[in-house]
């Protein structure tokens, strides 16, 4: 099978949310034998090319130009010219109205719909860019033969909030990557810790910083359950998200105990996770939620939110706490900082519930998908 992909965000270097997913189920279909077609108006980041060593892969990509002529009209001929079988794109929206070729979409969740919608002023859902991109997104779901979702969760919200038919919606999970099961040397492990001035026992978060990764909530657990020796490390954040959360710790008294590392090298992730007493992730709302997989393939105890995927994500493989007060997680923080047999008693089942996850087995099923888009085409 020759499969196209929208591989126009690949041009970043960055291995966060979509990129991650799609660099690494571009490199198991590569394995299957899945010939692929990489199309672009920018050039494939080399770190990402490094990755597709084995199996036939070609980049097509286009002169400069608008990204709707380039979505609407550039791509579709060029799935043409390609020979291209099914052409998917990997993050919510990048099909064309018109293909050849049957269409495939992962949607990662209904955030939007669910989320942001209703908090977003009038006046900011009616400027030009808002309605282009909500008309590119309605374009992809509604002209793709089949859909690809990353939770049961996730494809529940799709149903309810987007009315996409549930028998066009296949569930594929996520996995971390492989180099998060790998043992963590000491050395490594010394090493991340002296770049990051790592010197006590700490409580870590990764990921973004935006109101619906509720990292507040965290801090003021945090703040509340006043750990004697322990630090707060959060990862990520924009530089004025960092100052409002550092703001907030200051008024909540704990600023000497809490760390902000801003965006972390990705080769230092493993050791992050691995190092920390635990693992927590207070999120609002997750289609998937990879960091809890990250988590659990470096053996760390997780803690996540009672909410949206995560539940069904985590599985018995750590403890969930609810949102409404911060109550359940201080429980959680002081006996995780507490006893290292409930540590070692989370490390096991977070090791247990990962082999559950594998980026192979995501392959195999999207492989499933392409043929069923094929065959109702």
């Amino acid at each position: 099978m020759r499969v196209g992909f929208n591989a126009r965000l690949l041009h970043a270097p960055t291995l966060r949310g979509w990129n991650r997913y799609t660099v690494n189920l571009l490199s198991e279909l590569l394995s299957l034998g899945v010939e692929v077609v990489l199309f672009s108006d920018q050039p494939v980041h080399e770190s990402h090319l490094a990755r597709f060593s084995c199996g036939k892969l070609e980049a097509r990509i286009s002169s400069s130009m608008n990204y709707f002529r380039w979505e609407q009209v550039w791509l579709p001929r060029e799935c043409i010219r390609a020979g291209i079988d099914v052409l998917h794109s990997p993050f919510n929206f990048g099909l064309p109205f018109l293909c050849s070729c049957p269409r495939v979409l992962t949607l990662h969740d209904a955030a939007y719909q669910i989320y942001y919608r209703d908090r977003q002023p009038l006046s900011e859902r009616l400027r030009l860019n808002s309605l282009k991109m909500n008309l590119l997104q309605w374009i992809a779901r509604t002209r793709a033969e089949q859909i690809i979702t990353v939770s049961e969760h996730a494809r529940q919200d799709l149903v309810k909030h987007l009315g996409i038919p549930a028998a066009k919606i296949s569930v594929t999970y996520e996995a971390a990557d492989s180099g998060f099961a790998q043992p963590i040397p000491e050395n490594e492990r010394k090493r991340v810790r002296a770049r990051y001035q790592l010197d006590s026992p700490y409580i870590f978060y990764v990921g973004g910083w935006e109101q619906r990764k509720n990292v507040s909530f965290l801090l003021t657990a945090f703040a509340r359950v006043r750990l004697s020796g322990v630090r707060l490390v959060l990862a990520g954040g924009t530089a004025g998200q960092m100052a409002a959360l550092s703001a907030l710790s200051a008024e909540l008294g704990v600023a000497g105990s809490v760390q902000l590392l801003g965006w972390v090298d990705e080769p230092d992730l493993p050791a992050l996770y691995a190092e920390a007493l635990c693992f927590v992730y207070p999120s609002e709302y997750e289609g998937f939620g990879l960091q809890v997989c990250e988590a659990m393939a470096t053996g760390c105890p997780v803690l996540a939110a009672r909410a949206a995927s995560l539940p069904e994500v985590l599985g018995d493989g750590g403890e969930t706490f609810s949102l409404e007060t911060t109550t359940e997680l201080e429980a959680l923080l002081q006996t995780i900082a507490g006893s290292a047999v409930a540590r070692a008693a989370l490390q096991q089942r977070a090791k247990t519930r990962i082999q559950e996850f594998s980026w192979k087995t995501t392959a195999q099923k999207t492989l499933g998908v392409y043929r069923k888009a094929v065959s109702a085409k």
